[in-house]
């Protein structure tokens, strides 16, 4: 996982797990006594070594948080670091703390309501001090009194541009017991309903919801009949809108804007809306085609707006795509009258106002044509249409969006022993799917446009040999981090690195693959800075059977790391989910840590598509016992050893089917 090791930059890594921006932040009041101590064996596993014992100089390293960092957690969180010798009692805030027997420690602490930690160590008669000042949340709620709208809070959800007709929802926060509403231009006045305002927390771990006290949020919804316009004669229309009409609106409106109103007791206060809405015809969208800065990438589509949303579409450059909506930094695409996907505003390129929305046809001809290790099934097609692929166990489908079917003639192609048979149907009017019935496990799949055609590439598994699985595979290994200069990863509490733990692992299981017969293709297998996104490429391009990318954990601000720890596999498409349970099954067998279960996750290693991928958090760094195993070269032999031996056991599965 990822927590560099300069501190600043650490603190906000901890505060919000991020892994394509996934965010736990936990509020709430600090309470003011120490939590009983969490059950459990404080992070020991059945499978791990004794922590050796250190007699070194007697002094305070807190390792996290760093000094003047904010805390995201309001209740309690982690604090860890070492005392520099095993025999040493440590004190934090007058709560004792555990010491292991190499004087590292991790404690779970109220977080202090001025941010002040106060340690003392002691040992042989000897004390040292050391204080840890950090910024924390503010636990009141904002003081409001008579009628007030919280400064910052009239919201419309970040949206531009929608289309006529459609609702818009608007809330704000303010005192309890009022009367709400919003006023539109128009004369149009549309009631506001009172609700709890309630104060989210999810990630990695986390995920919290909780009734913010002495405030309540006021919500409405009204349909889009006009463009709202700002108060704002300079305000621009937005990137989608068609023509002058929002301009000539802005100059007739002459500076009359929406507004919020709130009424408590005999006391009105108002605020504007201040949104700028362009609307859409529905019979008239824009038009965009799929554009990136790098040729050979693709857009990514989400199914709802946010960078940290799971990636559902990949369209190559090229693709024709249908726009009407615009919402914080991402335009709708328009899939069908009832499906809808979001992209990026960097990722396409409008075309001119006016341009048709693209509909067509696919076929006549699909194609089949084995080529060794894959097929490519070639779809002609009238236009560059969005799609979908739906890739499972034994069987891969796509899905056409503005699209009807010719499949007039399927051929199968010369001696095709991996593809059973093909079916297709239009569940829609505007949708057409295809599916792929497969005689073996699919193994991976990439598409690219040809031409007016979009050749979807099955593969199918390798050839192989039962009693030597790995002989003649190419496996693909990743060392976690060092992505850029700095990015170093978690850290333990005596500053061991995640990058220098996850590389140790891959070093020592180099060489176990080798022998086993496999064909190493190295991502980072040494101290070169790789870029992520150069990862999953180069392990394409090398055209890997297997991505394995080694990684250890950490955890957002406000997880009590005693409950929260253990063993984790992360995996993306179906394909990987038997080498994601395969690791699992190795990892716990060998180590013995708390089983934290296989889980799917949008990250950016297991979404290769081409080959079976993973990511594996074998253990928390933040433990003193597991970074302490993790010092031991002969842990780290069997960590790789269990890795080996999980990819093994998934080929072998795979060979067996």
């Amino acid at each position: 996982m990822s927590l560099p090791s300069d501190l600043a930059t650490l603190a906000a890594r901890l505060a919000c797990f991020a892994v394509l921006g996934v965010a736990g932040c936990a509020p709430g009041t600090a309470p003011v006594t120490a939590p009983a101590p969490a059950p459990g064996p404080g992070g020991a596993a059945p499978g791990l070594p004794p922590v050796p014992e250190v007699r070194g100089e007697l002094r305070i390293q807190v390792v996290y948080p760093g000094e003047g960092s904010s805390i995201a957690a309001r209740d309690s969180t982690f604090i860890f670091g070492n005392v520099g010798r095993g025999d040493a009692t440590l004190t934090i805030n007058g709560a004792p703390v555990e010491v292991a027997p190499n004087g590292a420690w991790l404690a779970y602490l109220p977080v202090p309501v001025d941010g002040v930690y106060n340690l003392v160590a002691t040992a042989e008669g000897a004390s040292v001090t050391e204080t840890r000042t950090v910024r924390v949340p503010s636990v009141a709620a904002p003081t409001i009194s008579g009628a007030a709208i919280v400064e910052g809070s009239v919201s419309t959800g970040g949206v531009t541009t929608a289309l006529r007709g459609e609702r818009i929802d608007v809330r704000f926060r303010g005192t309890p017991g009022g009367t709400a509403r919003l006023l539109l231009p128009d004369g149009t006045v549309v009631p506001m309903v009172e609700r709890e305002a309630i104060e989210r927390s999810a990630g990695f771990m986390l995920d919290q919801a909780r009734a913010a006290s002495g405030i309540a949020e006021y919500v409405g919804s009204f349909p889009l009949t006009m463009h709202l316009v700002p108060n704002d004669p300079e305000a621009e229309a937005p990137a989608l809108a068609w023509g002058t009409d929002f301009l000539e609106q802005r100059d007739r409106q002459a500076g009359v804007e929406a507004v919020v109103e709130l009424a408590v007791g005999g006391e009105v206060v108002r605020q504007p809306l201040g949104a700028r809405i362009a609307m859409l015809d529905p019979a008239r969208p824009r038009v965009a085609v799929a554009a990136t800065a790098r040729p050979d990438a693709t857009v990514i589509a989400r199914r709802q707006v946010g960078a940290d949303q799971a990636w559902d579409f990949f369209w190559p450059n090229g693709t024709m795509l249908t726009l009407d909506g615009e919402s914080s930094g991402f335009y709708r695409v328009r899939l069908t009258p009832t499906s809808t996907a979001w992209v990026a505003i960097e990722d396409v390129q409008l075309l001119p106002v006016g341009t048709p929305a693209p509909t067509g046809f696919v076929g006549p001809s699909i194609e089949l044509t084995p080529r060794g290790e894959w097929t490519d099934v070639r779809f002609s097609m009238s236009e560059r249409l969005p799609f979908r692929v739906d890739p499972g166990d034994d069987r891969i489908a796509i899905e056409f969006y503005g699209a009807t079917g010719r499949p007039a003639y399927v051929g199968y192609g010369p001696a095709n022993e991996f593809v059973e048979r093909v079916d297709w149907n239009q569940p829609s009017d505007d949708v057409f799917r295809f599916e792929l019935q497969l005689r073996r496990p699919l193994w991976g799949f990439r598409h690219r446009w040809d031409g007016r055609s979009l050749v979807l590439e099955v593969r199918q598994p390798p050839a192989i040999d039962t009693a030597r699985p790995l002989q003649g595979l190419r496996v693909a290994v990743d060392a976690g981090h060092l992505g850029s200069e700095g990015d170093s990863g978690a850290v333990g509490p005596t500053g061991l690195r995640e990058v220098d733990a996850t590389l140790a692992v891959v070093q020592s299981l180099v060489p176990m693959l080798q022998r086993a017969g496999a064909e190493v293709v190295p991502i980072r297998i040494d101290e070169t800075v790789v870029p992520l996104v150069e990862r999953p490429i180069r392990a394409e391009q090398a055209d890997a059977h297997i991505f394995l990318s080694v990684h250890f954990n950490a955890f957002p601000d406000g997880v009590n790391p005693f409950e929260s720890h253990g063993t984790t596999n992360f995996y993306y498409w179906p394909q990987s989910l038997g080498l994601a349970r395969a690791m699992q099954r190795e990892l716990l067998g060998e180590l013995g840590l708390p089983d934290r279960g296989v889980r799917f996750q949008n990250l950016a290693i297991p979404r290769t598509t081409w080959m079976p991928s993973v990511l594996t958090e074998t253990l928390f760094l933040m433990f003193p016992e597991q970074e302490a195993a993790l010092q031991d070269a002969r842990v780290v032999e069997r960590i790789a050893a269990a890795h080996l031996r999980a990819i093994e056991s998934f080929v072998r599965e795979r060979a067996s089917r």
